[in-house]
Formats: structure tokens, C-alpha cells, sequence
């Protein structure tokens, strides 16, 4: 089979604290067809400038007469492009567009790779030909303690994923552990920059309804918790509604009326989840965003409790919600 080159896609927007240790598990790669691209969304701390010092000494490695260990592992290339703030697709989708080579792995500025990554990625790749995405396990790194996130695929799954809309299991593919075939992009198109929250649930669920992909239920990647402005797990940061997946989900219309499983599984997503985002206990603008959402719900896809719940006046069934919460809080 032809080598696999790889370009690996990092945005980076202020993480100073972060990005050395996630270029240091990149230059650690046991397998070396790879080219580092890293795109600096316009941070306003040293983020930037720890990339190039990095570039530097790659560079300097490279420049080195004699051949080490060291400079048999050095990166094909790497670059650091520096764009005004457009946010994280913004920065992805121009990392995808300069790559050169013909597999995108994707990695957050504060994420890490175990050091076999990408060779096995490579196996994986060779494995199951027909996939365009394939993914890993991760675990999340919160005070310095590592969790593996259990996918439900079972343990040591590895292959392809059949019906992934229809089947019961939590979201295979993270931001951080992910190669994708660089075709893809001009069949389902880039990041929708529209959306700053589940940007990345919604470029897998295209991927998934246009090619075949796989898992592999073995954690190589590492999703760091810990790290400086991790909005989705800052509880006074929250995006507006505007700005979700859930905002722009009846871009699938089309899609919903035929294939009546994947219509199931977004809008009854879309449903559960407004309740937690603003539906009863958000601000004036978040409700009045939540009932611009629910106009645009499939009724006929989405369970009958729903269904009550987005048809009844908002303060009785707001009533009856905390009612339910505090029965279950009783029985636990």
C-alpha cells in the first residue's frame, strides 16, 4: 500500500499553558510522514510565540549536520499561519485547506497523542479501507487524573460503524482523535462557522451520512480538562443559542425526509438537550432562542414526552418538570 502522510491540523487561540506539551506529543511520534500545521486564531497571550520557538528548534535539528535519533523523528514540515479570531472552525477549516497531504488528523492546542497515535492510525486506516473517518478512544485529563470516556461500542471494539444513528451507544468522535480523508471536505463541506458549540458533532454527523466510518475502542488521545479557556467546561462561559448545533439542525431537512432514522436521532438530540440550554431556567433571549428551535422540530420524530412538554404552556410544564426532577431526587 502507498505511505500515509498525514497533516495535522492544530487551532490554536490562547493556550499558553497548553500548547507546548501538546507539540511535544506530536514531535513524539513513533511514525514521522507528518506535516504539523498550526493555525494561531489570533490569541492575544504567548501561544503564538511558543509555536515558533518550537518551529525554531525544529529547524535547527534539520540544520544539523550529523543524523540523530532526534532528527530521524523531525515533523516532514511545520508551519504556524496566524489569521484574525474566527473562531475554532474558522481555524480548522484553514488549517484543511493548506494541507498538503491526503489524511487530516485533527488536534486541539491542548490535547495530547499517545506517542503510537498515528501508527495506529496507519494499521487502522490499512484495516478498514472503506472508511473516509476514523477515529479512537479518549480519556479526559481533570486534576491530573485520567477517565476514559466509554463510548458503548464495547471494549476493544475495532472496525466499522454500521447504523451509527440507530444504535445505542455515546458519541464516538472527538475533535482530538480523529483523521479524516482530505476528499471529504469538498463532498460535505468544512466546519459550519456558524456554530461555536457541537461544531464538531455536526461535521461527524455529515461525514457519517455520506461514508462509511470507523472506531477503535483503544484510548490514544487525551482530552485535557485541565487546561486555560475550555469554554464547554466553564459553567459562567456559555454560548448564546444562536451560536449551537441546535440553532442551525433543520439544515438536514432535506436529509430528514429521506432517511427517517437519522430525523429520530437529530431531532429528538435537538429536544433533549434545549431542556438543559435555556428552554426553562435561561435568560429572556436564551427562551426566546429555544422557542425558534422548537418551531423547527419534526413532532412526528420525537418522543411523546417531548412532544407534551414543547406543546404545553411553558410555566405549567415548567411546573411539572420540577415536580419529576424532585421525585427522582427522592427515589435516588
Amino acid at each position: 500500500m502507498t505511505d500515509i502522510y498525514f497533516s495535522i491540523v492544530i487551532p490554536l487561540y490562547n493556550k499558553q499553558n497548553a500548547i507546548a506539551a501538546t507539540l511535544q506529543s506530536v514531535l513524539a511520534q513513533t511514525y514521522t510522514n507528518y506535516e504539523i500545521i498550526v493555525v494561531d486564531d489570533g490569541s492575544t497571550d504567548d501561544s503564538a510565540r511558543i509555536a515558533e520557538e518550537y518551529i525554531r528548534e525544529v529547524k535547527g535539528a534539520e540544520n544539523c549536520e550529523a543524523e540523530t535519533t532526534a532528527s530521524r523523528l523531525l515533523p516532514l514540515a511545520f508551519r504556524l499561519i496566524k489569521k484574525n479570531n474566527g473562531g475554532v472552525s474558522s481555524a480548522r477549516n484553514r488549517g484543511v485547506q493548506e494541507a498538503r497531504y491526503d489524511y487530516i488528523a485533527l488536534l486541539d492546542g491542548d490535547d495530547l497523542w499517545d506517542e503510537h497515535y498515528l501508527e495506529e492510525q496507519v494499521k487502522f486506516i490499512q484495516d478498514f479501507p472503506k472508511a473516509k473517518m476514523w477515529g479512537v478512544s479518549i480519556a479526559f485529563i481533570k486534576y491530573n487524573r485520567r477517565t476514559k470516556w466509554e463510548q458503548g461500542m464495547g471494549d476493544g471494539y475495532r472496525g466499522y460503524v454500521e447504523n451509527y444513528f440507530g444504535t445505542s451507544h455515546n458519541d464516538l468522535f472527538c475533535s482530538s482523535s480523529v483523521v479524516i480523508c482530505r476528499e471529504v471536505f469538498n463532498n460535505v463541506g468544512y466546519f459550519d462557522e456558524r456554530i461555536a458549540s457541537s461544531e464538531d458533532l455536526d461535521m461527524w454527523y455529515r461525514i457519517i451520512l455520506h461514508y462509511p466510518v470507523a472506531f477503535y475502542d483503544k484510548v490514544l488521545a487525551f482530552y485535557n480538562q485541565d487546561a486555560e479557556n475550555r469554554v464547554a467546561y466553564d459553567t459562567d462561559t456559555r454560548f448564546p443559542l444562536t451560536k449551537d448545533i441546535k440553532y442551525y439542525f433543520d439544515k438536514h431537512n432535506a436529509v430528514f425526509d429521506c432517511n427517517p432514522v437519522f430525523s429520530h436521532f437529530m431531532n429528538n438530540y435537538v429536544a433533549a438537550n434545549l431542556l438543559k440550554d435555556g428552554y426553562y431556567f435561561g435568560t429572556k433571549q436564551e427562551r426566546i432562542d429555544s422557542d425558534v428551535i422548537v418551531a423547527k422540530l419534526r413532532y412526528q420524530d420525537i418522543h411523546p414526552k417531548y412532544r407534551w412538554i414543547f406543546k404545553t404552556p411553558r410555566c405549567i410544564g415548567w411546573i411539572v418538570y420540577q415536580i419529576v426532577s424532585l421525585k427522582k431526587k427522592l427515589l435516588v
